[in-house]
């Protein structure tokens, strides 16, 4: 049990690193230019409409990859970024992200997420993923 409450734990700090950031959903506009309804939908991908009702919303805190899937093949739309955009609540956060964003593209992965990504098998008592980072 101690390596799932590890798991959530590494979760939520990478989630926590930018400050609070909401999800943002374009399906109401991907429906509204398709003339679908969350209804509609609801039964073509066979998901429960309130599930996707709080996706639309952003109160869905956990997705499936294969919901996304099925909505994304259902509005046909090809990329992640056409159905989902991170809203940082911090300008001064935005502004950070997005120099990484360029310092990642530019210079690869720096020494202390390297350094992160240690500390983090360790805490996952995974020292065959340790072994295979190295």
């Amino acid at each position: 049990m101690k390596k799932s409450k590890n798991i959530n734990e590494i979760v939520n700090e990478t989630m926590e690193e930018f400050g609070q950031v909401k999800v943002q959903t374009k399906i109401s506009e991907r429906l509204e230019e398709l003339g679908m309804s969350l209804v509609e939908l609801s039964k073509l991908t066979g998901i429960r409409y309130a599930s996707l009702n709080e996706l639309k919303n952003g109160k869905k805190v956990t997705l499936n990859l294969q919901h996304l899937i099925a909505i994304m093949i259902a509005l046909r739309i090809k990329s992640f970024d056409q159905l989902l955009s991170l809203d940082f609540m911090e300008n001064d956060m935005e502004e950070l992200f997005d120099k990484e964003v360029i310092q990642y593209a530019e210079q690869g992965l720096p020494e202390e997420k390297r350094e992160q990504i240690r500390m983090n098998a360790i805490r996952l008592e995974g020292e065959k993923e340790l072994r295979e980072f190295q």
